[in-house]
This record gives C-alpha cells, sequence and structure tokens, in this order.
C-alpha cells in the first residue's frame, strides 16, 4: 500500500459519516462540540436565542469545515445551535481522534490547520462584513458565493443573518430583481 497509503487509511478509519434531515439540530446551547466536520452534502446555520428571538450568525455550505470552533478548540460548552437546513451529510472527526492523529501523522496536522485557517478566514471575513457593508450588499454577497443554496434557506433565517426583518429582505430582493 505506501507509506502515503497507511496515513491516509489511518485518517480515514477516523472520520464518520453522519447525516440529519432539514431543520433538525445537530448541535444544542449547552453541548461540548466533539466534531470538526466537512460538509458533503446540504446547508448548516449556526444560531443563538437572545430575548426569545432566533438570531441566525453563520451558514455553512457543501464543500467546506464547520464546527463551533470556540467549544471544539476549548473543550467547553457551546452556547450556539447548530441545524441542517437541508438533508445533510457531514463527513466528522472526533476531537478525541483528531488529536490521536495529530500525534502520529504530519498530514493529518496539516488538515487540522487548513480547516482552522478556513474557519477562522471565515469568521473574519463575517466580522468585516458586518462592520462594513449594508444589508442589501450582505444578501447580494451571499447571492454571489452561494445563488444555488439561496433557494433552501427561509427567508427569515436570511433576514436575520444579513441583520434586518424579513419584510426589509422582501423590499432588498424586489429592489435587486
Amino acid at each position: 500500500m505506501g507509506f502515503f497509503g497507511e496515513r491516509l487509511n489511518r485518517i480515514l478509519s477516523c472520520v464518520k459519516t453522519r447525516k440529519f434531515s432539514a431543520n433538525e439540530i445537530i448541535l444544542f446551547n449547552g453541548q461540548l462540540e466533539n466534531y470538526l466536520s466537512f460538509i458533503d452534502t446540504g446547508v448548516v446555520r449556526y444560531y443563538v436565542v437572545a430575548n426569545d428571538k432566533e438570531i441566525t450568525f453563520d451558514f455553512a455550505f457543501k464543500n467546506s469545515f464547520y464546527c463551533a470552533y470556540d467549544s471544539f478548540y476549548g473543550r467547553t460548552q457551546t452556547n450556539i445551535y447548530i441545524q441542517a437546513i437541508t438533508d445533510c451529510q457531514l463527513y466528522s472527526i472526533s476531537h478525541e481522534n483528531l488529536q490521536m492523529l495529530y500525534g502520529k501523522c504530519e498530514t493529518a496536522k496539516k488538515l487540522g490547520r487548513i480547516a482552522t485557517e478556513f474557519l477562522l478566514a471565515k469568521k473574519v471575513k463575517r466580522e468585516l462584513d458586518l462592520l462594513t457593508t449594508s444589508p442589501q450588499e450582505r444578501y447580494e454577497n451571499l447571492l454571489l458565493e452561494h445563488p444555488k443554496y439561496i433557494q433552501q434557506i427561509p427567508l427569515k433565517y436570511l433576514a436575520s443573518y444579513i441583520g434586518v426583518v424579513p419584510e426589509t429582505l422582501s423590499r432588498i430582493r424586489k429592489r435587486i430583481s
């Protein structure tokens, strides 16, 4: 099999396929995030509940990494929810298996670094967008980056994500169509 094949097999043997149905909660507030996941199919949303209202603060799409990274890396309970918006298939590695692989395999360290850099870059971009763009620009950017997924996300989640009420998002959509 060779050296590379053995390392790849070691990593793949630690990856678990997880499936969630549309609207299913993947991670609840108060839980510990045990998985770093790659989305094979589907869309997930991150949200918090404040004053009895759900506030969507991020989405993750097919072919991207996701996790509640503060909980995963800090080993603390999360204060967010993660929900499958569509049916999802995830490739997940547990924190325990990832730490074990880090000790045995350079490829795993590279994979972990790539995932961490991806999640950090995404977080920084989101924070800058909130500070420097209008709700309409945020919506247009989402349309540009993920056009085929936008139809699958309920209006109320999109509106919350860009920081407006659903009626305002409806007006924005009319303006740009």
